[in-house]
């Protein structure tokens, strides 16, 4: 948009300094011309003058030798001629016929006044062409002609030009980088501050303010109104998970009680079959309890504001994995793992821990008992597939990723895992809430990294969580 706004304000300098240069520069040449043109008047009617005497006396030495001084002096060409067009004096060989020597003769053979020359550009090399009257008592004895260079006049006129156009393009840029570059910069400021707190936004931080003290009145009411829908927004949100957190929290004490309650009733059941139900409703009351937790920890998670801090990733996944190695034991699946030494990346305090456990936990339950491997790839950073900014903004992101051999999701299944309490329809029997992925994507996000999830080759899930590099520390960037 700069570019555009510095484009649009040179166009309009631009035409402003030619519209005043141009016709200063057409008087220059015009004043050029009447200067030589008055020369050649007076220099004619000399001419003139002594030609008039000359040809009623028949003697023509006087005015041949002057004649032959001027040609010399201003290589010009002077040719005396008689009322019947037949030259008298010539120092040089003379083209009667040609056009605009025809022409300025048959003027002042008519007694009519010389005309003056059209303007002359520094492209145009036609001579001065003058013809003057020579006249005694009223009647015309004859006509002197003067043809000469115009190149002093075209010289003058193009050094002129020459002036006025560096001092254009002197004066266009001095306009544009002291005035239009400044006052763009001025207007655009808010403009790129508001773009920036609109990402930021987007991407949940919903404190993030702008300036109302800077740019047009337009745009600081622009930047007044976005504060306001950002505080609302807030406000709103912050509600919402208020709301949830309180619920989850009050209901964890009567859940709890119902649940003693239902395990105090197990003495005096003796039916199996009562039994049977007895114990499945103590187990949704655990199930009940599991998303209530859930729900807890993403109200938690949300109304965090943690910063982000440099996480040594390949110590976070060979602790993890080193956590689960004995439930995998215990199921006799095997779990390898790719990791790197020395590999670190930016996320919130903990989250790549939780994000570790949710995927080694769903690869246990969901992977058909094949093998599960961990790798950690560092690769160059690039934009994100779902137009979050985060880790495609960094020199480096670092993936890691748990991948599954087992049936894994479909097409159609695959953008919608991850949703709140989503669950594929074949898993519906496999204990769990549904809020694993959510929470896990949510707290990744909100330290400016992704998740995603692929169908991996030839068959299974990739779940993959795309961190940010950290940067080196200072002297191992030396």
């Amino acid at each position: 948009m700069r570019r555009r706004l510095l484009v649009i304000v040179f166009a309009l300098v631009t035409g402003l300094i030619l519209a005043l240069s141009v016709p200063l520069v057409r008087a220059t040449a015009e004043h050029t011309v009447q200067t030589s043109f008055i020369g050649r008047v007076q220099d004619g009617a000399w001419f003139a003058d002594m030609a008039a005497t000359a040809l009623e006396s028949g003697r023509t030495d006087r005015l041949e030798a002057a004649a032959d001084r001027y040609t010399a002096l201003y290589d010009s060409v002077v040719a005396v001629v008689d009322a019947d067009r037949e030259i008298v004096v010539a120092p040089r060989p003379l083209d009667l016929e040609e056009p605009r020597v025809r022409t300025a003769l048959l003027r002042a053979l008519a007694d009519r006044p010389a005309r003056q020359p059209a303007l002359m550009w520094p492209w145009d090399d036609r001579p001065f062409v003058l013809a003057e009257s020579v006249k005694r008592d009223g009647r015309v004895l004859g006509a002197v002609l003067i043809v000469s260079p115009s190149d002093r006049a075209r010289s003058e006129v193009a050094d002129h030009l020459t002036l006025v156009a560096l001092g254009s393009l002197g004066a266009l840029a001095a306009v544009v980088i002291a005035v239009a570059a400044p006052v763009v910069r001025w207007v655009l400021r808010p403009v790129h501050e508001l773009d920036r707190a609109t990402h930021e936004v987007a991407l949940g931080r919903l404190k993030t303010k702008v300036s109302e003290r800077t740019g047009a009145p337009e745009l600081r009411r622009l930047a007044n109104s976005f504060n306001v829908m950002a505080d609302s927004m807030h406000a709103s949100q912050e509600q919402q998970r208020a709301f949830v957190a309180q619920a989850s929290h009050q209901l964890r004490n009567p859940l709890t009680a119902l649940r003693l309650r239902v395990e105090n009733l197990e003495d005096y059941v003796n039916d199996p079959h009562g039994l049977h139900e007895l114990h499945a409703a103590a187990e949704e009351a655990d199930r009940f309890g599991e998303i209530l937790d859930g729900l807890l920890r993403m109200a938690r998670t949300e109304a965090s504001e943690a910063e982000r801090v440099a996480v040594d990733v390949t110590a976070v996944v060979a602790h993890r994995v080193d956590a689960w190695r004995t439930a995998y034991q215990a199921e006799g699946v095997p779990l390898s793992t790719q990791v790197p030494e020395g590999v670190s990346a930016l996320s919130l305090p903990d989250s790549l821990d939780h994000a570790l456990d949710t995927l080694l936990d769903n690869a246990l339950k969901f992977g058909d008992g094949t093998p599960v491997s961990v790798s950690v790839t560092r690769a160059p950073g690039g934009d994100s597939d779902d137009g979050h900014e985060g880790a495609g903004r960094d020199d480096a992101v670092v993936d890691v990723t748990v991948r599954d051999g087992g049936t894994g999701l479909t097409t159609e299944e695959l953008p919608q895992a991850g949703g709140r309490f989503w669950r594929s329809t074949r898993h519906q029997n496999v204990r769990g809430t549904g809020l694993g992925l959510a929470l896990t994507r949510l707290m990744v996000e909100a330290g400016g990294g992704e998740l995603r999830l692929a169908a991996a080759e030839p068959h299974g899930l990739a779940a993959t969580v795309r961190l940010p590099a950290a940067p080196p520390p200072p002297d191992t960037a030396a």
